[in-house]
Order: structure tokens, then C-alpha cells, then sequence
């Protein structure tokens, strides 16, 4: 027995236990393997884990059992905090149950009421939503909580640093009081524990340690600067490491926005994301971001945290971080699958005991940052491992790197030559194909899809050939791909229902 047979141990139906097969999952994580006999048990848990540990199949395996798929009334609920993570826990628990015939309706704004209802009115199993659209679709008594004996509370304290805590309480209150509840943080703040206290029954608590950092595979640096110099400082790091994607953490929403003046004056390109943004602008960002268009991201922790993307050559602490645990976090976003990452931190005279702190929770030393240098050259104090990081992810050039300034500011004259020469090439290839447009589709690495399936997907589906599907990228829940500009909007209708791995494809062309 080895892979996703091993969850058979934990209890979980053969119907699950397949379905986890063709998602190619492996064994249990920590979270997975103490929560999910639990919860099957029964029994209220408090889940204290990171995002990354697994906890959407710690929670959703058993959610999904739980259903009755021959009653079709709502029997669970899952509540999130943002819009991107409703997809991402939906999409997965549809997966999870596809083969017991289990329904699940996602919930969140931005989508007519009208739609939403009509779902629920249908098999409406689970219902995983936001906080805000889930009360009012309560509200409108088109959301029955009768039958929800299984309510999950998920990322919890991003809940409340979003200022949903009242509503959330609200939402508990219309549960029936026998269900089964499961509250999933990765944080336990006062208010948290105090509404544990208030809506859960002897809950089993389980905490998994956060994430350790891979050393060799992150390269990490310090910047000593005075607190008036930060802005100059990072406008300085960006313009030598020349990142292929970048994220710049910022530890408030105020500061972000001041942070992105700053660099704009200075020439550079950056999207920024927090909490106060409308949820239609963070998805926009979020979008973007993934899909490679915008390669400069300033955020803050919470904005942050649903973000799962392999591309990100950086990690900048602007504002060192309030806990080693988040500096772990915020550098293990670089450095995935396989790539070398680079993390630099900015750290001011009154931060030194923050960093020393940072330094033994991690394991490390910080070198002093300075300009890199032409790779396979070695930084003075730097193990192997870290020097070799070199620029950045292996293969970037000149034209990946993101804007951060006038052409050719503080360059030397060859690369300048070079960024042009590319460019010229680039403009020809366009010219040459007309123009072409990104299309995004629901289907990525969680559904078993590989760029074979989406080019498969678009010929067979969509009637093109195959050297009309060009730039495939497989990501986590989504794909992306060039096609044919005049021809897009007619692949994305025709694409629309199919098969698309162990999901079903939906498609929209990006602006």
C-alpha cells in the first residue's frame, strides 16, 4: 500500500479513495492523517495549520463522505474568506466527491443572486461561500441551513483580520446546534479561540508545525537601512536582481498604497493587493499575477496568503515580518518545484532583534545583500548552494525581468542591446502570427492536467490546430494558453463543458 491508497487507513470510502488516485495525490500530510479520523468520528477539531499543509482534503474528505448524495437539501457548509479561495476549496471538493455524485455550489459576489439561487434551488449538497454573499443569500431564504450538520470555518483568521468575525457568528447561530464544526486557522488570536469557545463542542485541537524553509533552494540576504532610505533601498534591489516575478511584502494596507506611489515615481511597475481592494480588483491582480502578465506584486500577509504560484523567482521583506513563522512563510513562496529563489529582507537598526529572532526560528544566517554577480560566480560567505542561485530562476533573461525603470536606466550597454535585440524578435514573431490572445481555463495541476491535455483540449474542442496553441502553462487550479486573437472568443464557447482532466473546462479570454 503507498500514495493515496494509504487515506483508505484513515476510514475514507473506496469512492474517495479513488477519486484521490486519479487526482495523483500522495500520502496523507500531518493534518490530514490526525484531523480526518476526527472528523469522521464525529468530533469538533480545531486545525492550526499553514496554507500549503493539505488542510482542504483534511476537511473536505470527510465532508464529503459525510453527504448523503440522495438527499438534496444542503447538509454542509464551508465558509472563506475570499472569492479565491471559495474557487479553490469548491473546485477541490468537487473533485473529492465526483464519484459519489456529491453537488457542491460555490457562493460568492460578483455573480448575479438570481444565478446563485437557482443552484441552490437544485442539488445543493455543500455550499462553499464567503462570508458576506452566504448571509445574504440566508438572508433572502434562498439558503436553508436546516439539514448543514457539517460546517467548516476555513482560514479563520484571515476572517477576522477581514472584519467578518460578526457575520460569521451571525451565520453560526442559523445552524442547527447539534452539527459537527471544524475551524482551520493558521493563526489562534484571542478572538479566534473565543469563538471556538462560544460555537464549538469539546473540540480536539490539533496543531501541525509550520513549514520548514529549504535552504538549498532559497537564497537569503539582509539589507541594513535606515527607515528613510527603505524606498531608495528596494528600487535598488529590484534594478540589480532584475526578477522574473517578484513579491514585495508590506505589513500594512496603508503602507502598500504609499509603497506603490514611491515606486511608481521611481519608474516601477507594481500591482498591489490587500484587504481593502473590491474583491473584482483582487481577483484581477490575482489573475494577472498567475498567469505571468503583471511580474511585480506588493502585499500585504493576508492578501497574500491565497496565492499559490511556482514562478516567483523573489521574496522582498520590505517590512520585516511580526513572527518567524510568517518570515518562513512569506520565503517558502520562492524557490518552489524544483527552482532556485532569492529573499531579500530590508532591515532597519530597531529590527535587528526581530531578524536574530527570524535567524534561529529558521535555522539561518542572513548574508549581507549585495548586487549579483554573473552566475556560476561565487559570493563572498554564501554557501554553494545560495550563490548558484545566481539572478534568479534558471533560464530568465533580459525580457522576463519586470519594469523597473527607464529603458536602459543603470544598465550596461550590452544588456541594453541585448533587451532590444529581444524585443525586435519578439515584435517580428507577432507580426508573423497575427495577433494572439491568452486564454483562461478551469483545469490545472490539481486535476491531473499536463499541456498535452489543454492543447488537446483546443483542438479536439475547439477546432484549432495544433501549432495555433502556443505559451501552455499548467497551474494549480487554472491553465493558461495563446491562441489565435480573431479566433478566441469562438475556442472559449466551444471548450466550455468538457473534459478538462477531472474537471470540467470553462474558458474566458483575458483582456
Amino acid at each position: 500500500m503507498g500514495g493515496a491508497s494509504e487515506f483508505a487507513r484513515l476510514g475514507l470510502e473506496d469512492t474517495i479513495v479513488r477519486a484521490l488516485e486519479r487526482l495523483g495525490y500522495g500520502p496523507p500530510t500531518p493534518i490530514q492523517e490526525r484531523a480526518i479520523p476526527h472528523l469522521l468520528a464525529g468530533r469538533d477539531v480545531i486545525g492550526q495549520a499553514q496554507t500549503g499543509t493539505g488542510k482542504t482534503a483534511a476537511f473536505g474528505l470527510p465532508l464529503v463522505q459525510y453527504v448523503d448524495p440522495a438527499d438534496d437539501a444542503v447538509q454542509g457548509l464551508v465558509l472563506t474568506p475570499t472569492r479565491e479561495l471559495c474557487i479553490q476549496v469548491t473546485q477541490a471538493l468537487r473533485a473529492y466527491g465526483e464519484l459519489r455524485g456529491v453537488e457542491v455550489v460555490a457562493l460568492f459576489g460578483g455573480v448575479p443572486v438570481r444565478e446563485q439561487a437557482v443552484r441552490l434551488a437544485g442539488k445543493a449538497h455543500i455550499v462553499v461561500g464567503t462570508v458576506g454573499r452566504v448571509l445574504d443569500m440566508i438572508r433572502r431564504h434562498h439558503l436553508l441551513l436546516t439539514d448543514a450538520r457539517f460546517v467548516v470555518l476555513d482560514e479563520a483568521d484571515e476572517m477576522l483580520d477581514l472584519g467578518f468575525l460578526d457575520e460569521v457568528r451571525a451565520i453560526l447561530k442559523r445552524a442547527p446546534q447539534g452539527r459537527q464544526t471544524a475551524l482551520f486557522s493558521a493563526t489562534m488570536p484571542d478572538e479566534i479561540r473565543r469563538l471556538a469557545d462560544d460555537f464549538m463542542l469539546e473540540p480536539v485541537e490539533i496543531a501541525v508545525p509550520a513549514p520548514t524553509l529549504a535552504v538549498d533552494t532559497v537564497a537569503q540576504y539582509r539589507l541594513d537601512v535606515d527607515e528613510r532610505d527603505k524606498p531608495e533601498a528596494l528600487v535598488r534591489v529590484l534594478r540589480a536582481e532584475r526578477p522574473r516575478q517578484a513579491i514585495v511584502f508590506v505589513r500594512t494596507k496603508i503602507g502598500v498604497d504609499r509603497l506603490a506611489r514611491r515606486l511608481a515615481d521611481a519608474g516601477v511597475r507594481a500591482k498591489t493587493l490587500h484587504g481593502d481592494m473590491s474583491q473584482g480588483a483582487r481577483d484581477g491582480v490575482m489573475i494577472a499575477f498567475k498567469s505571468g502578465r503583471e511580474r511585480l506584486l506588493v502585499a500585504t500577509d493576508v492578501a497574500a496568503r491565497g496565492l499559490d504560484i511556482t514562478g516567483v523567482s523573489h521574496v522582498v521583506n520590505y517590512d520585516i515580518p511580526n513572527s518567524p513563522d510568517i518570515y518562513v512563510h512569506r520565503v517558502g513562496r520562492t524557490g518552489r518545484a524544483g527552482e532556485r529563489g532569492r529573499a531579500i529582507t530590508l532591515v532597519t537598526p530597531r529590527e535587528r532583534r526581530e531578524l536574530q529572532a527570524i535567524e534561529r526560528h529558521a535555522g539561518v544566517t542572513l548574508a549581507p545583500w549585495s548586487p549579483p554577480r554573473p552566475p556560476g560566480a561565487r559570493q563572498e560567505g554564501m554557501p554553494e548552494t545560495a550563490a548558484s542561485a545566481g539572478n534568479g530562476a534558471p533560464g530568465r533573461t533580459a525580457e522576463d525581468a519586470p519594469d523597473v525603470g527607464p529603458e536602459g536606466a543603470h544598465e550596461p550597454s550590452a544588456r541594453r542591446g541585448d533587451r532590444r535585440r529581444g524585443r525586435s524578435r519578439r515584435r517580428a514573431k507577432l507580426a508573423a502570427n497575427g495577433r494572439r490572445a491568452r486564454l483562461l481555463l478551469r483545469g490545472g495541476r490539481a486535476h491531473g492536467v499536463e499541456p498535452k491535455d489543454v492543447i488537446a483540449l483546443l483542438v479536439d474542442g475547439g477546432g484549432l490546430e495544433h501549432d495555433d496553441v502556443g505559451r501552455v502553462r499548467v497551474l494549480e487550479l487554472y491553465s493558461l494558453c495563446d491562441v489565435p486573437g480573431e479566433r478566441a472568443d469562438d475556442v472559449a464557447r466551444a471548450v466550455v463543458g468538457r473534459r478538462l482532466g477531472s474537471t470540467v473546462a470553462a474558458a474566458e479570454v483575458l483582456p
